[in-house]
């Protein structure tokens, strides 16, 4: 497993020590469904990557290519799952990321990700659904929630602990988007000691208390449970994170919310909720825009 700095010093206590300073002491992983990069056999049978273009890839190349970091995903081609695990060159400094595939069962992950999280999760965050006629919640919905959605997260858990308890350092977790609301239960369910910190941050919007009435109540609680694990809650705006106190407030009753200190309190845990407005990577993008291929289509229009 790839290491952070072999320094004894322990950053966490250093109020002053620089963001990155801090992460060299941490063992840093992120976990996802899509990962940074994607496998392909060539012609000749060896396996070739192409980095991801998601939007979660994107907002998170600027750190983990000053960082050491392990990224778990789920595998998206036949090509990862022969891959696993393994170092990839990231940047062009020559900087690698440690990134680990988990192959879920294909009827799983049809109901995880085309069944709940895309369209049922989307569609309700960006309050898309025709509400007097969609969305049908039938046995095939509850299925794909049983047998995918908490399936695939299940598995992703599983994942992170084993690297959690392999950790060098304290760990830091970093859960990304609305594929993975029910992780943060099953790390801590299966987690005493160490306690890792736990940080999830939500890209799409968190809609008001009338959207969230369609979820059935089961569905509705075990997502705003699970993230009442985390340490951190992350949104893009300030509403989305007060959107999501009020969730919490109206559907999660054993739950004590604190507007004013932005804290949930909720089985003996404390979750506070922020807002990080994510920017571009800069650099990156100067490079694209300079690069032949740009030009190329520059000359073109």
């Amino acid at each position: 497993m790839t290491t952070t700095s072999s320094s004894g010093k322990d950053a966490c206590s250093d109020h002053d020590i620089a963001p990155l300073e801090l992460l060299r002491h941490r063992t840093l992983i992120i976990a996802s469904n899509r990962g940074p990069v994607t496998f392909q056999a060539d012609t000749d049978g060896k396996l070739q990557f192409e980095r991801g273009a998601g939007g979660v890839v994107t907002a998170l190349t600027g750190l983990i290519q000053h960082v050491d970091a392990t990224w778990i995903a789920c595998a998206r081609t036949e090509a990862d799952t022969l891959w696993q695990e393994g170092c990839v060159p990231l940047a062009m400094n020559g900087h690698t990321l440690r990134v680990e595939f988990v192959t879920p069962e294909a009827a799983a992950y049809e109901g995880y990700y085309h069944v709940i999280a895309n369209p049922l999760l989307w569609f309700l965050q960006h309050a898309l659904w025709d509400v007097p006629r969609a969305p049908v919640i039938n046995r095939a919905t509850w299925q794909a929630w049983e047998e995918g959605y908490k399936v695939v997260n299940r598995l992703l858990a599983d994942a992170i602990v084993k690297q959690i308890r392999a950790a060098p350092y304290p760990p830091l977790v970093m859960l990304q988007d609305y594929h993975l609301y029910l992780t943060p239960r099953y790390i801590r369910a299966q987690l005493r000691r160490p306690r890792p910190t736990l940080l999830h941050f939500v890209h799409i919007p968190w809609p008001g208390l009338d959207y969230w009435r369609i979820l059935p109540g089961t569905m509705r609680q075990a997502i705003l449970d699970s993230l009442c694990a985390v340490d951190v809650l992350g949104f893009q705006t300030r509403e989305d994170g007060l959107n999501f106190m009020h969730a919490c407030e109206a559907y999660l009753p054993s739950a004590v919310v604190n507007f004013k200190r932005r804290r949930i309190w909720h089985r003996s845990h404390a979750t506070y909720v922020r807002d990080f407005p994510i920017s571009i990577d800069v650099a990156a993008l100067r490079q694209l825009a300079a690069s032949p291929e740009v030009v190329a289509y520059q000359s073109q229009i």
